[in-house]
């Protein structure tokens, strides 16, 4: 039987903590040694040391939130396991928690509709494009980035506050889609001004990035086999946590 426990090797296993008493306006230091602690805890069972696997990192809350539970890949070499990260308080630890198994992720694609429409009124004003052709437009992009594949690489130009949602640049193929079949809707003087506006907010989180969703289940399995899922990044070299079995 497996006790399932994890500790998160760092340089600040020995650091101390403080208290105040206010009524005595003393410090008090309280001397900390959580992986001396760890290792007589869990003296009898056997240890591995496990890597975690680059990029596997999830969750469902922002990157600033203290609360949150988040969940990251791992593996001793030969098996890969998923560890569960959380803390109860502000005050306490993180703890971890080992399940065999793996993260599978979807992902979506999504149109930034009303930026774009805002955008292509506030850009394009002499003379306006009529706000029937804006539409029509934005409904193209549509149709064209339902018809992407979220298989092809996509190039990711900013991050949101949250690890589900990042911004991608539309590829040149998808561009020229758009354009061919703007045809219809627009004059020549205004399709170049669409061209030059897809072009100039097609970066970073402007409005015709498009939108990468994620969506996350944990698999369990008692044992899930390296090879078993291709991952497109390498292990890290760099040990951080172990494993503790009963």
């Amino acid at each position: 039987m497996e006790c399932n426990q994890v500790i998160h090797v760092t340089n600040y296993e020995c650091s101390p903590q403080y208290h105040c008493d206010e009524n005595l306006e003393e410090i008090t230091e309280i001397p900390m040694d959580d992986m001396k602690h760890f290792m007589v805890k869990h003296k009898h069972h056997k240890m591995e040391e496990l890597t975690i696997i680059k990029n596997s990192f999830i969750s469902e809350g922002r990157y600033g939130e203290p609360l949150k539970v988040s969940y990251f890949e791992a593996t001793n070499g030969k098996d890969r396991f998923v560890v569960k990260r959380w803390r109860e308080d502000i005050n306490t630890s993180l703890q971890y928690e080992l399940i065999p198994g793996y993260i599978k992720t979807a992902f979506t694609l999504e149109v930034q509709y009303d930026e774009i429409r805002k955008q292509m009124s506030e850009e394009i004003k002499t003379p306006p494009i009529a706000e029937t052709k804006i539409e029509r437009f934005v409904q193209i992009v549509e149709k064209v980035v339902s018809q992407s594949s979220i298989e092809d690489k996509m190039e990711i130009t900013a991050e949101t506050d949250t690890p589900l949602i990042s911004h991608c640049k539309m590829d040149t193929n998808s561009i020229r889609k758009i354009l061919s079949l703007s045809g219809e809707i627009f004059d020549a003087e205004e399709l170049k001004k669409v061209e030059q506006f897809i072009h100039r907010n097609n970066n970073y989180n402007e409005p015709m990035t498009l939108l990468l969703k994620r969506r996350f289940t944990i698999k369990r399995k008692r044992t899930t086999p390296l090879e078993s899922k291709k991952e497109p990044s390498s292990l890290l070299d760099e040990v951080v946590t172990q494993r503790s079995n009963l």
